[in-house]
């Protein structure tokens, strides 16, 4: 039989529909094309086509009542994506359904004895034998890497200072190597949890954000008309960077020469004393200053270190106030996230499930 061709149908159409059956666990082509404003023929097209590409299934609708019975269709959750993180040494792969919710995870604790690419191998064949052994690959939409910096495609390494050997390791080629299946896509994590969160803001209509990771690493974003902002080096709001006025007294090269380098970056002060009281106060100065520049109508601090950080909002709204000179009242909504899926999982996964629906729309 012939594949359904969706050619003819606009992209931005077959995404709406798509979108409207990501947001319920079942929904009728009726209901489809209420939320959609779509005709009933075009979304009886988009689902039938979806429906052959496995993308969706479908059940009857249960009713009590005597008349025919609506088709009801839902995302395809033996469909998944594979989420390898190697944002620490602490390697964990992690199984994400289409809907985006962990099915399982794998993790692997970094075995100092060996090198860090003898790890990575070690840590792959574990995955390996986890697939063989829960897995069907037929239903891997992609597989996805969440990396701790920047990803060199010409010569498939990592600059990334916290994990220094990942500028000497082939990252993508071993994986290939040991799975014998191509990697989807390889990103940096505060990229990839930025774009998750640009996702939520943009069906909010917000279009100017701060976004701040606290885990291993103390990294960020700037979104600004929609849009992740380019820096220096890859994205702007590389929080870590940014040298504090805290470190700056504690430093006799700044205090005696007026040396900006010579201050300690607000990541090595997460490095020496974690999420405490002065480190919040440090990080409230950053924030309070990509405030001023960008004027965004959210913060979000994805907390992913352990300690909570919701504890600590009384201190970082009090910093921002008075550090930007603004009422509490008129500072951007502070958002705290502290538990659920990571966004850089959900960013990365959304953006594999996104390039697949269009590939199998064509």
């Amino acid at each position: 039989m012939e594949r359904i061709n969706l050619s003819s149908i606009k992209k931005e159409s077959v995404r709406a529909i798509f979108t409207a059956i990501t947001a319920k666990d079942q929904i009728s082509r009726a209901e489809i094309a209420e939320i959609t404003g779509l005709s009933l023929m075009t979304v009886g097209k988009v689902v039938d086509a979806l429906l052959e590409r496995s993308v969706i299934s479908q059940c009857k609708e249960v009713r009590n009542m005597a008349g025919r019975r609506a088709g009801l269709v839902s995302l395809n959750t033996a469909k998944f994506f594979m989420i390898l993180d190697l944002t620490s040494r602490s390697m964990s792969m992690t199984v994400m359904d289409l809907a985006l919710n962990i099915v399982d995870r794998v993790t692997y604790e970094y075995n100092h004895d060996f090198y860090y690419e003898e790890n990575l191998y070690i840590f792959m064949k574990n995955v390996k034998i986890y697939i063989l052994r829960k897995l069907n690959m037929d239903d891997a939409v992609g597989i996805g890497v969440v990396l701790p910096g920047n990803y060199n495609a010409e010569s498939d390494t990592v600059d990334a200072p916290r994990i220094p050997e990942l500028s000497k390791t082939h990252v993508r080629a071993i994986i290939e190597d040991v799975l014998r299946t191509p990697v989807t896509t390889l990103e940096k994590d505060v990229v990839t949890a930025a774009a998750s969160n640009l996702a939520d803001l943009t069906a909010e209509n917000i279009s100017n954000a701060v976004y701040v990771c606290i885990g291993e690493t103390l990294s960020g974003a700037l979104i600004s008309g929609g849009q992740l902002l380019h820096g220096k080096s890859g994205y702007a709001g590389d929080i870590g960077r940014f040298p504090t006025e805290h470190a700056r007294g504690m430093n006799a090269d700044y205090r005696n020469n007026g040396n900006a380098s010579g201050a300690k970056t607000l990541q090595a002060l997460f490095d020496e004393r974690g999420l405490r009281e002065e480190t919040v106060s440090a990080l409230a100065e950053a924030i309070a200053y990509e405030i001023l520049l960008l004027s965004p109508d959210v913060v979000v601090i994805e907390n992913c270190c352990g300690v909570i950080m919701e504890t600590f909002r009384p201190l970082l709204t009090e910093k921002l106030s008075r550090i930007t000179q603004t009422d509490t009242a008129d500072l951007p909504q502070i958002r705290i996230l502290e538990s659920g899926v990571r966004h850089a999982y959900r960013g990365l996964a959304l953006g594999m499930r996104s390039a697949w629906i269009q590939n199998e729309s064509k």
